[in-house]
């Protein structure tokens, strides 16, 4: 299995708009087809809610003007609550993949931080000083505990402007928050807006959400921002790397996730398809001329490959059709 994970939940226009208020609502269709929605349970709050974001382990973890809170998914009881948690943006706050820990980017003027939290409680269980920047992605590896943290500085901009930035990716021992490294990506990546369809002149938040988040397998890491790149898990030592532009033509997502089986890693990128060996990290085979490729199938007998498709512009949020299809 491969673990990674990008963090952030994308809220439909809907929802945003109905958690616009003091209190936190879940509705629920019940009775007979075409029912009015009920609401289950409702969670008076301490002001206008800013963010919410599900967890796996049926925590919502809620932002509003004034604090942060964990709410229970299923009673809608108040778990835990920060006072001191106003400025929080949403791309401050993201809970680690099949944990019960929540991460927390503080940065106050010159002091930066970053936090790891108990979802269930609100504990803090540690922190790692001078780590700066908002959580964009992140991949856990269960067995050895690492906690692969991508961050990045000075994510906000207009909704329709180009921002560029360079992450830095920050290696944990998840247990007791020593950071083991860190790299700095060589150059800086385009990012694209958290907030679909906000006005031109809106100030909004910037994720990596257009590109692939980052896997732990075999003992390595790969980073998919700047190409195609491996690393020694333990040391971060580069052990493989393959440099072309990622997001071809400002396209969001024109490349597949990558998929394993026991032998080898599949990947896609520059209209190429590579099978990367799991026992040395060399390429086995590679198909090429094959335009975009978006999504990779494995099965027992095959790999599937879809080709073309339509894209998210990251200018404007627009779709654009890219081709040939298949």
């Amino acid at each position: 299995m491969l673990s990674s994970s990008n963090h952030r939940f994308n809220q439909r226009a809907f929802w945003r708009s109905l958690l616009a208020c003091a209190s936190l609502v879940l509705f629920f269709h019940g009775g007979a087809r075409g029912a009015a929605a009920s609401p289950q349970w409702a969670a008076k709050l301490d002001g206008r809610v800013r963010f919410y974001q599900a967890t796996e382990i049926g925590v919502l973890v809620v932002g509003t003007e004034k604090s942060l809170s964990g709410v229970d998914a299923e009673t809608g009881d108040v778990l835990w609550r920060r006072k001191d948690a106003a400025r929080f943006e949403e791309t401050d706050v993201a809970a680690v993949p099949g944990t019960d820990v929540l991460l927390l980017s503080v940065e106050r003027g010159e002091q930066a931080r970053l936090e790891a939290v108990d979802l269930l409680t609100g504990d803090i269980l540690w922190r790692g000083d001078k780590v700066r920047g908002a959580v964009m992605q992140m991949a856990f590896e269960p067995d050895s505990r690492q906690l692969a943290v991508v961050m990045a500085r000075g994510g906000r901009g207009r909704a329709r402007e180009e921002l560029k930035r360079r992450p830095i990716v920050h290696v944990f021992d998840l247990g007791t928050g020593r950071e083991l490294w860190r790299r700095e990506l060589e150059s800086e990546v385009e990012m694209m807006p958290a907030l679909r369809g906000a006005a031109e002149s809106e100030e909004v938040s910037f994720t990596l959400d257009n590109y692939r988040p980052p896997i732990f397998l075999d003992q390595r890491l790969y980073l998919f921002y700047e190409g195609v790149t491996s690393l020694d898990a333990l040391t971060g030592k580069e052990r493989r790397r393959e440099k072309f532009r990622v997001n071809e033509e400002g396209l969001a997502l024109t490349e597949a996730d990558p998929v394993a089986d026991e032998r080898f890693l599949y990947l896609s990128g520059r209209g190429h398809v590579r099978a990367i060996s799991r026992a040395n990290g060399e390429e086995a085979w590679e198909a090429k001329d094959l335009g975009l490729t978006p999504e990779l199938l494995l099965t027992r007998e095959a790999l599937y490959v879809r080709t073309g498709g339509q894209f998210a512009r990251l200018r404007d949020d627009e779709t654009s059709e890219r081709g040939p299809y298949g």
